[in-house]
C-alpha cells in the first residue's frame, strides 16, 4: 500500500472564528491547520504538539494576546519553540508602533488584513521550509554534540567530554587544592590490526578494552576514548605508586584478552604513559595530554607493551605523589601554601604522628 507524507501542521490563533476559518480554507489543502481562539489555547497546543511548524497569530486576543504569545514562545526553554516561525496577522487598527513592538518581542513576519490567498500561501510555504531546515540543523547539531560527548563503540566519554570534565576538575583543584595524575593508553599496532582484520573486529576490540577499563577505574576518575585506539584517564587524589600498580594491572589484563579474527586467535598489547604534573594557573588539560603523549610516543618507539612514568613534581619539588612526604617536608609545603601536595599523604602522616600525639596526651594526663 502506498503511503503519503503527512501535511505540515500550522497553528492559527485568532479570536475571530470567521478569520480562522478563512485562513483554514485557504491553507487546508496543503497544510494540516489547527485553531486556537486566544493565546492561552495556542500556548497549550504548542507545548503539547511538537509537530506544529508555523504559527499565525492575531495581536488582539483575550486572556493572552499576540504580544504575550510571541514573548512566551521566544522565552521558552524548549529550543524547538524558541525557533518557531511566528507570523503576526495585523489589521487596519494596528499601527507601525504595534508592528515594531511585535518585532521586538520576536515576531518573524507580518501579513496584513485583508490578505490575498496567494500571499498567505507564500508566507506559509516560506516559513514551513525555513522551520524544517532549522529543525534539521538543530537535530544534526545535537547529534554531533552527543557523538562528541559519548563514544558509540565503547560507551565511554569522548574527547569533548574528557577535555571539558577534566578542565572542570583542574579548575576546582586550582581553587581548593588537590592532586591529579593523567594516564594515556594506546593499543599497540592498532592500525595494522584494523587493516588486516577490518572495522568490525577493530570495533569489537576497542569496545571490549573500553569495558575492561571502566571496571578498573574509580567512579570519581575521568575515563574516555580520545582517538581510534587511544584512551585517557584522569585520576584524582591518588599517588604514583597506586597509579603504577593500576597501569600494570590494566596492561596485564588487556594482554590476556583473546579475539577471534579470520579463524585465528588475536592478542593485543597496550602502552601506558603516566604523567604527574606540577600544576600552575596556566595548566589546562590539552597541555597535559600533549605532555603525556610525548612520553607515550617514546615508549611505543621502544616496542610498546610497557608502562612509563614521569613526574614533574619530582623535578620541581623533589617529591612526588608516590614518594613518602615526612613531617618536616609537609610543614614546609604548608608554609609555602602548597597544601595540595600534602593532602595525598595525610593518612601516612597521621600514622607517624600518632605515637607522638599519644605520648603528649599521656604526658598531660600524668600531670
Amino acid at each position: 500500500m502506498a503511503t503519503t507524507n503527512k501535511k505540515p501542521r500550522i497553528l492559527i490563533a485568532d479570536d475571530s472564528k470567521v478569520m480562522r476559518r478563512a485562513i483554514a480554507k485557504i491553507l487546508g489543502k496543503e497544510y494540516d491547520v489547527v485553531e486556537a481562539e486566544h493565546g492561552e489555547d495556542a500556548w497549550t497546543l504548542l507545548i503539547n504538539d511538537n509537530t506544529i511548524q508555523v504559527v499565525f497569530t492575531d495581536l488582539g486576543m483575550p486572556y493572552l494576546d499576540g504580544y504575550g504569545l510571541v514573548q512566551r514562545i521566544r522565552q521558552a526553554n524548549d529550543p524547538r519553540l524558541k525557533e518557531l516561525p511566528v507570523i503576526i496577522i495585523t489589521g487596519q487598527e494596528d499601527d507601525e508602533k504595534a508592528q515594531q513592538d511585535a518585532l521586538n518581542y520576536g515576531a518573524t513576519d507580518f501579513i496584513s488584513k485583508p490578505f490575498e490567498s496567494v500571499q498567505l500561501k507564500a508566507r506559509a510555504k516560506a516559513h514551513v521550509h525555513f522551520g524544517q531546515t532549522a529543525r534539521k540543523l538543530t537535530e544534526t547539531s545535537e547529534k554531533l554534540e552527543t557523538q562528541a560527548a559519548i563514544d558509540e563503540v565503547t560507551g565511554l566519554g569522548g574527547q569533548q567530554y574528557f577535555c571539558k570534565s577534566s578542565d572542570e576538575a583542574l579548575a576546582y583543584i586550582k581553587r581548593n587544592g588537590g592532586h591529579l595524575i593523567l594516564l594515556r593508553m594506546d593499543i599497540d599496532n592498532f592500525d595494522s590490526i584494523y587493516i588486516k582484520n577490518g572495522k568490525a573486529i577493530a570495533d569489537h576490540i576497542i569496545g571490549t578494552v573500553g569495558k575492561h577499563l571502566s571496571k578498573l577505574v574509580r567512579n570519581e576518575d575521568k575515563l574516555a576514548r580520545v582517538g581510534l585506539a587511544k584512551f585517557a584517564m584522569l585520576l584524582l587524589a591518588t599517588n604514583l605508586e597506586d597509579t603504577q600498580q593500576l597501569a600494570e594491572r590494566i596492561r596485564k589484563e588487556v594482554s590476556k584478552l583473546h579475539f577471534k579474527a579470520k579463524q585465528k586467535t588475536l592478542k593485543i598489547t597496550t602502552s601506558i604513559s603516566i604523567f604527574e604534573p606540577q600544576l600552575n594557573l596556566d595548566t589546562n588539560i590539552n597541555t597535559l595530554i600533549k605532555e603525556a603523549e610525548f612520553y607515550l610516543d617514546d615508549l611505543i618507539i621502544k616496542g610498546g607493551n610497557a608502562v612509563s612514568c614521569k613526574s614533574t613534581l619530582v623535578d620541581v619539588l623533589g617529591i612526588s605523589g608516590a614518594n613518602h612526604v615526612d613531617v618536616s617536608t609537609a610543614i614546609r609545603l604548608i608554609n609555602e601554601e602548597r597544601q595540595e601536595l600534602v593532602r595525598p599523604h595525610m593518612e601516612k602522616l597521621l600514622k607517624e604522628l600518632h605515637p607522638l600525639l599519644k605520648f603528649i596526651t599521656q604526658g598531660n594526663d600524668a600531670k
